[in-house]
């Protein structure tokens, strides 16, 4: 079974991300902006079954 990972953000925990839609965006490591919170810049990737773990940590 293939992992599946996803970006989250580092100071809310939110997946809630803008959608890179071309070629340059996906292979470039630019800023992001969570749409929850507003936070801007580089968002850590995470296996999906641990979302509520970083969630957890980050209330800490």
């Amino acid at each position: 079974m293939k992992k599946q990972y996803t970006k989250i953000c580092p100071k809310c925990g939110s997946i809630d991300l803008p959608i890179k839609t071309n070629f340059v965006e996906m292979l470039m490591p630019t800023p992001e902006k969570c749409r929850k919170c507003n936070y801007n810049g580089l968002f850590p990737e995470i296996e999906i079954n641990e979302i509520e773990n970083f969630r957890k940590d980050l209330k800490k």
